[in-house]
């Protein structure tokens, strides 16, 4: 066992373990999402460091982190606590994630050492700092990976769906490749959108390629090289099979979900993942009509000849119902976990809220009532979150108005730039 993980293991009590275990809430079920996203193919080096220190700590910063080891150490004792196994009884994967966030700890810590001129185990001052494994070198070590433990909200989800069970190709393409930007307009937004392509785009787009349909909003990548659809799958989300050539016995197996039409013909679907089988790694296919998730083994089928996936990340896009209030919020890196926000506005700003979040409702109803209004990002309209008027106050001295949101629900993690 790990020198730092049997430390911050011994150093819980029973009672320690129960304590944390009752104070837990939604928020730290998200802080785990928090950590496995921050290290996951993440170079071991203080910026990335910082990121996961400041999960627990938003005061610290790189000059901080990087001349003080206590402060590192004792910031992540903070986390690894909060994090701790034994908090998530129901997660199959809190152990791992636990682990490999000690892991990255411990190569960003010594890596930083070195670098401060501490070297450890008496190296050569001249010894050159080894070179982060790339993301492809990494990955070949991830035995199974799915998009919705990633991105926890995609469980279920799948939109848009056919009203009826399809029977030509040519609406199949058009839907398949609006569910994996829907999809991945979800990861960008960090939820569930209210805002998505629906079965009339799909019927729209009738007789369009996949390409054609990503071409339409901003391009597409290909990929050939099963790393490389692998890393692509973990950083961005779904990807789409333009090659996978279904048999007859296959299409048997599967019924409706695999169009008859399309039988040894390019069979258009979206990949969620991989996983280790008995018989070998395996693609995690997800059927157009939702019924199945197919395991198809690497190579099978044409299955992973030809990978496409959207080029555009879905930052410009707005993926949540308004009304609107548009803001800069560039000066709150954390907001969309906050449970409320405050703004200062001058009398013309306050105007436009009224008019544009509001819709000509006046302060004292839309308080009252708790109107819902919809804060988004100006710079990144696809990170927005649902909320409503706390409170108004004039700040005489500084002549703004203070205008104070909660927010409804809980917080997310939008995909960041």
């Amino acid at each position: 066992m790990n020198v730092f993980f049997f430390l911050v293991t011994l150093s819980l009590t029973t009672n320690q373990l129960y304590n944390i275990k009752m104070s837990l809430h939604i928020d730290n079920k998200i802080l785990l999402e928090h950590v496995n996203r921050n290290i996951l193919l993440k170079d071991r080096n203080p910026e990335n460091l910082l990121r996961l220190l400041r999960l627990v700590d938003t005061s610290l910063t790189a000059k901080i982190i990087e001349s003080s080891e206590e402060v590192r150490v004792a910031a992540m004792k903070d986390l690894m606590i909060k994090i701790h196994p034994n908090n998530f009884p129901s997660n199959p994967d809190a152990f791992s994630i636990y682990e490999d966030a000690q892991g990255f700890f411990e190569a960003c810590n010594q890596n930083m050492n070195a670098t401060n001129g501490e070297f450890l185990h008496k190296k050569s001052l001249f010894q050159r700092k080894p070179k982060p494994p790339s993301p492809t070198t990494v990955v070949s070590a991830v035995v199974q990976f799915n998009v919705r433990q990633k991105w926890s909200y995609l469980e279920g989800y799948l939109r848009p769906l056919s009203p009826d069970i399809l029977t030509s190709g040519k609406i199949l393409a058009p839907l398949v490749a609006y569910q994996c930007i829907n999809s991945r307009g979800a990861i960008t937004h960090g939820k569930r959108p209210s805002l998505i392509y629906s079965w009339e785009n799909v019927q729209s787009c009738t007789g369009l390629s996949v390409m054609e349909i990503f071409n339409k909003h901003g391009g597409f990548k290909t990929f050939k090289v099963t790393d490389d659809v692998k890393v692509e799958i973990i950083e961005n989300g779904p990807v789409i099979s333009f090659s996978f050539l279904p048999t007859e016995d296959f299409s048997d197996h599967y019924g409706s979900s695999i169009i008859k039409s399309r039988i040894n013909k390019h069979h258009y679907c979206m990949i969620i993942g991989w996983k280790l089988s008995e018989f070998g790694e395996v693609w995690l296919v997800q059927t157009y009509d939702a019924k199945h998730v197919i395991e198809i083994p690497f190579g099978s089928y044409s299955i992973d000849e030809t990978i496409l996936a959207p080029k555009d990340d879905f930052f410009n896009i707005t993926w949540q119902q308004g009304p609107y209030f548009d803001r800069d919020l560039s000066k709150f890196p954390e907001w969309y976990n906050y449970k409320e926000i405050t703004f200062l506005l001058n009398s013309e700003e306050l105007e436009n809220f009224c008019e544009m979040a509001l819709e000509g409702k006046s302060i004292l109803e839309a308080n009252s009532k708790k109107t819902r209004f919809v804060i988004r990002d100006k710079n990144k309209p696809a990170h927005s979150r649902s909320c409503a008027l706390e409170d108004i106050k004039w700040e005489k001295d500084i002549k703004m108005w203070k205008l104070t949101c909660g927010f409804n629900g809980v917080g997310s993690f939008p995909k960041l730039l």
